[in-house]
């Protein structure tokens, strides 16, 4: 393999004949706020100033890594891309401030730093990206640019860094920023600001970096991994993909590993609650796999996966898009996936695990639904497995916030085994082993007491808990009425001790009542002996409960608040959250 490393800056890359290309097999483009604000740091604190004079320093910001001869009109980027995306989307941003300040000539001059012509003078951009979409082309790099909405996380992503920029090149930010890195007053004024652009523009084309290049293109892939193991930031998610795409290169008459990575991607980002890519991938692992650390899954991923074999891993690839397909439904549930009667109550316990903030089941929910899918778990026990669950970490994450050390290893092995199962009566089996597995970790009653008075509590000030107390008695509501007829949608929170009282017992969960909007509003702080005929024209019967255990009551002490908590843990624990 022939390589060559030669220093060069920003401006001997961009200022050359070549075109810079990010391979399909890249990641994303990813830099938040974080290493964009690095980045930014150390333009502005390698500028000198001296005698009235701006100059620049040559300051290194990391190898690049390029597949193509010396003599090759384009380069592949192995490594750097995100750096590189990162100054092309700056030196966009310094176009587009010059435009605005009338500045053609800068103007011109720096945007030859993002768009070069070849020796037919046809136009090119410097930096293309193989496996996105025009929108970095059409919105940021382009002289005349289209406001375009970001369609992807990647899109809003690229616009984010724009903006950033964006924002620190307008007058008064970098003026007073500059002045302050550099302990200069220098006026708020046009002079100044193109003045301090244009030390900005000079900083960025002297930032310097080792220039590696490599001929071999079959090599690359093999680099990829190669850098990862020598410390650089590549995800386990980068390595497989790498993997992948090595296996399926063909790309014609389509790109199939492309539009399949895509399509996995649009899955797990379209919806309200976005998934993180190496998240989904660890949950999908564990679940069919083996129970692994994140930082093991690669080389777990050698051993089963053929990687040599093109039917092996565009059967894998295929897996990988069903299942985020699989997984989107309750990492971000919708009624209209569950459209039919009988599968409300399977929204409702995806919706409820959402509200807990619960993702360790998710691994099992995959294998869950598979079977589902296959045909081999019935709906009723589908339902009874999503149910226990759901009412499991009701008590023991989002009441008794108990450690979930080990719950996800034994979650991942249910999955493997439910996913061996050879039919309904063998995933059976395996569903009745979770629940009977959930019940003996279930809190114990006491636990549970003394959490919940401490857990659900609410006040104008403090409403942390407000969507769980909701939940709580919609379930409650549903218990009294013993069936599923009706959804509970109305619900504000009542205190039967007014707020006003300044008591802490008024906040607990033994205080507070289901009431519409209206009938709260109308009960406001009076004494409870005023509020009865007010609760009187509530349907909720969890009201109609309330009065009817205290008939006759003209008072609510901090004992009958205390005993109402108790009475409520007691029936939640032994009636409503069973396993």
């Amino acid at each position: 393999m022939e390589l060559h490393a030669v220093p060069k800056t920003v401006k001997d890359i961009f200022a050359s004949d070549k075109k810079y290309i990010v391979p399909r097999f890249q990641r994303e483009y990813s830099w938040t706020v974080d290493e964009l604000t690095e980045l930014w740091k150390d333009i502005l604190i390698n500028i000198n100033y001296k005698e009235d004079i701006f100059s620049a320093s040559e300051y290194f910001i990391g190898s690049l890594v390029l597949i193509g001869g010396h003599t090759s009109s384009q380069y592949e980027i192995i490594d750097g891309q995100q750096r590189l995306t990162s100054i092309t989307i700056l030196l966009s941003a310094l176009v587009e401030t010059y435009i605005e300040l009338g500045e053609e000539r800068y103007a011109k001059g720096c945007y030859t730093y993002v768009e070069g012509t070849d020796s037919n003078y046809t136009e090119f951009f410097r930096l293309e990206n193989e496996r996105s979409s025009d929108y970095i082309k059409r919105a940021i790099q382009h002289r005349d640019k289209e406001t375009l909405v970001p369609s992807t996380p990647e899109e809003k992503t690229l616009l984010f860094a724009y903006e950033y920029f964006r924002k620190k090149l307008k007058e008064k930010n970098l003026i007073k920023e500059i002045n302050e890195y550099l302990g200069i007053a220098l006026d708020i004024n046009k002079d100044t600001h193109i003045l301090y652009l244009n030390a900005i523009r000079e900083q960025v084309l002297q930032l310097k970096t080792i220039y590696i290049t490599v001929s071999d293109k079959d090599e690359a892939y093999n680099i990829f991994e190669t850098l990862n193991a020598k410390g650089l930031d590549l995800s386990v998610v980068d390595l497989i993909k790498n993997q992948i795409f090595k296996v399926l290169k063909d790309q014609h008459p389509t790109d199939y590993a492309k539009n399949q990575w895509k399509k996995m991607l649009l899955n797990l980002n379209e919806r309200q609650y976005q998934t993180d890519l190496n998240t989904f991938f660890r949950h999908f692992w564990i679940s069919k796999y083996e129970h692994i650390t994140e930082s093991k899954i690669y080389k777990s991923f050698t051993k089963h996966i053929a990687r040599e074999e093109k039917d092996v891993m565009k059967n894998f690839l295929d897996q990988l898009v069903e299942e985020s397909l699989h997984y989107k439904l309750f990492a971000s549930p919708q009624v209209e996936d569950w459209r039919q009667q009988e599968e409300k109550s399977i929204l409702e316990s995806l919706m409820a695990l959402g509200l807990f903030r619960v993702v360790s089941p998710r691994p099992l929910l995959l294998a869950l639904f598979n079977k589902r899918k296959e045909g081999n778990l019935s709906l009723t026990f589908y339902i009874k497995s999503l149910r226990a669950i759901e009412h499991f970490h009701f008590t023991f994450s989002t009441i008794c916030s108990s450690s979930a050390s080990g719950l996800e290893i034994k979650y991942s092995s249910f999955a493997r085994r439910l996913r061996q199962a050879r039919n309904k009566q063998e995933s059976h089996v395996i569903v009745n082993e979770l629940i009977s597995y959930l019940s003996q970790k279930k809190p114990t009653l006491d636990k549970f007491i003394n959490s919940f008075e401490k857990k659900l509590r609410y006040s104008e000030e403090y409403t942390k808990e407000k969507k769980v107390i909701q939940y709580f008695f919609k379930k409650l509501e549903r218990y009294y009425r013993e069936s599923n007829e009706l959804d509970v949608l109305n619900i504000s929170i009542e205190h039967i001790l007014p707020q006003a009282s300044g008591q802490s017992i008024a906040f607990t969960i033994g205080n507070l009542l289901p009431l519409s909007q209206e009938l709260n509003s109308e009960c406001g702080d009076k004494p409870l002996i005023e509020k009865v005929p007010i609760y009187e024209k509530s349907s909720f019967r969890m009201v109609q409960q309330f009065l009817k255990k205290n008939k006759g009551g003209t008072t609510w002490s901090d004992d009958d608040i205390i005993n109402r908590t108790r009475d409520l843990a007691v029936l939640a624990y032994n009636d409503i959250f069973t396993i």
